[in-house]
């Protein structure tokens, strides 16, 4: 069985991976450990230089300004290891450029023998029998020659249900305590010799037992979801669950910057990204070829008075790994909730490292003006059903933290709305048109109080559709066609006429993936942007 296990960089810092996440494996799932329990920061970051530490870090100052608002010593962004393995990965090729992980739930059964126990007295059963050196997960009992049979090796299965709270933490299901409260005809014994038992035919919870050898009782799966355990501080779930984890993630891209804008600390994410794009609207006509290293763009003809086009041949995006949350995600743009957020290294705030990942794409962008934005806005709110969708939205103002830095929130809120919508249905129609998986794209948007606005849509390495293609399509000038089809689809929607007088959003004509989505895909309104009345469709259509 193999000791170690490849995982792609960019998994380790995503939205379904990162340190505190569960990962399968061939074998059972795994949660990522700490920074500070990685062979990687114990051998390569403990006691190393400042040369040394700079060797295997980005550097990205601009982006170290913004992490220091939070967190006041941090220094370092870690690159995460580059590694691989031979001989049916029992061997690695650096035995230093390790992430370190454990099983997680430690509750395992044999499908075989059925026997229910922790990780912990497996492995004792293991060592007892004397079966090897390093246990493999194979049931220790199967594998004892008895009565002359043959030795089986049987897969030690992990339980699919654990227990999450609301402020970051996990937990192994209390099976024993479950067990004595619920199960019939309890006995009197002092330690459980549990077995789960399931019906071959059905794998329905009312299906799954669990028994207990020594007192006979036992205990159907039934009502598992409403257990209350703990003070009902944790609650249970599915190991699989997308509530399980919710990564922190800031991304940056890396542009040329000043010295004196390094020592800005831009605390609130709009005002961040600003700089961002001040910096690609003036790269499309003026740029060095050592900027261009970083980020390559080229201006496209302009053909519509309300948006202009830029392909981006290269791009440089830095992604680091700030804390995560169960159960729900922190409010857009904020890096650290002391309510439910964890830490994903043991110094906490005062951390001198974070984990990051850089990758590699390309894409396209697309610049508003924010007076044609201003302008629609003030005319939708002439609208009566307009006012009154702006108002559904209400309660999305205290779950962002980039609307603290504006004057007019409504207005804030409502230009994010609409950017947001028009990038996932320009994303779902790339797919359509042009077969681009909605996976393999990522955005970013641009709703700053500058003069410009933007939608930015990008391939990250190893993704598909990042070998040119992207970039081909946007230079030939097909994007603009793309766009208005985009809109003239999203007119209709295979569940109106309830998803549009609901919250006019569903899968089928405005949601994406969410590892493609920089908002958990909230802060979306299809009617923004195809209503007939009010809609900014009727702003970019005229401007055709």
């Amino acid at each position: 069985m193999s000791k170690y296990f490849e995982i792609p960089c960019h998994n380790i810092i995503s939205s379904y991976g990162g340190i505190g996440s569960l990962v399968e494996t061939p074998t059972g799932s795994l949660m990522i450990q700490l920074l500070e329990k990685w062979p990687y920061f114990i051998h390569e970051v403990t006691g190393k230089d400042r040369d040394a530490l700079e060797k295997i870090s980005i550097h990205d100052k601009r982006l170290i300004c913004k992490l220091q608002a939070q967190f006041r010593n941090i220094s370092y962004l870690l690159s995460v290891p580059i590694n691989g393995t031979s001989n049916n990965g029992n061997r690695v090729t650096q035995e230093t450029m390790l992430v370190s992980a454990e099983y997680f739930p430690n509750w395992m059964f044999c499908p075989k023998c059925k026997r229910f126990m922790k990780y912990e007295d497996w492995l004792s059963l293991f060592r007892m029998n004397r079966l090897g050196k390093d246990f493999d997960l194979y049931c220790p009992h199967c594998r004892k020659p008895s009565h002359g049979q043959k030795p089986l090796r049987i897969l030690l299965e992990q339980v699919r249900f654990i227990q999450v709270s609301e402020d970051g933490e996990i937990s192994d299901f209390p099976w024993n305590e479950w067990f004595d409260n619920k199960a019939s005809n309890l006995g009197s014994c002092e330690e459980h010799e549990f077995y789960y038992k399931s019906s071959e035919y059905s794998d329905n919870l009312e299906s799954i037992r669990i028994y207990c050898k020594k007192c006979k009782a036992s205990a159907s799966l039934i009502g598992i979801f409403g257990t209350p355990t703990k003070g009902n501080k944790f609650r249970t779930v599915l190991k699989s669950s997308n509530s399980v984890y919710f990564p922190a993630i800031v991304r940056s891209l890396l542009i040329p910057v000043k010295d004196e804008m390094r020592q800005e600390v831009l605390q609130h994410e709009m005002d961040y990204r600003c700089q961002e794009l001040d910096y690609l609207v003036k790269a499309q006509y003026d740029s060095s070829e050592e900027d261009k290293l970083q980020i390559h763009l080229k201006a496209l003809p302009r053909s519509n008075s309300c948006f202009s086009i830029a392909s981006v041949r290269t791009l440089n995006m830095v992604s680091v790994l700030c804390s995560y949350s169960r159960l729900q995600p922190v409010a857009f743009g904020t890096i650290f909730d002391p309510a439910i957020s964890m830490h994903v290294t043991k110094e906490g705030i005062g951390t001198k490292f974070l984990p990051c990942v850089q990758s590699s794409g390309e894409g396209f962008l697309i610049v508003f003006e924010n007076s044609t934005i201003v302008d629609w806005y003030e005319s939708a709110l002439l609208n009566s059903d307009f006012k009154t969708r702006l108002g559904s939205h209400q309660k999305a103002l205290t779950r962002i933290d980039f609307l603290n830095s504006s004057n007019n929130k409504d207005y804030a809120m409502c230009k994010y709305i609409l950017l947001h919508t028009i990038s996932h249905l320009l994303i779902k129609q790339l797919e359509y048109v042009c077969g681009y998986p909605a996976t393999s794209l990522q955005e970013r948007i641009y709703a700053s109080s500058g003069l410009h606005a933007g939608i930015m849509i990008y391939t990250v390495s190893g993704s598909e559709g990042s070998f040119g293609g992207i970039v081909t399509m946007v230079e030939r000038g097909d994007l603009n066609q793309i766009l208005f089809e985009a809109i003239d689809k999203a007119m209709y929607c295979a569940n109106d006429p309830v998803c549009y007088k609901q919250s006019s959003v569903c899968f089928s004509c405005s949601l994406l993936p969410e590892t493609s989505c920089e908002s958990f895909n909230s802060l979306l309104d299809r009617s923004f942007v195809v209503d007939r009345s009010y809609g900014f469709g009727n702003i970019l259509g005229a401007g055709r």
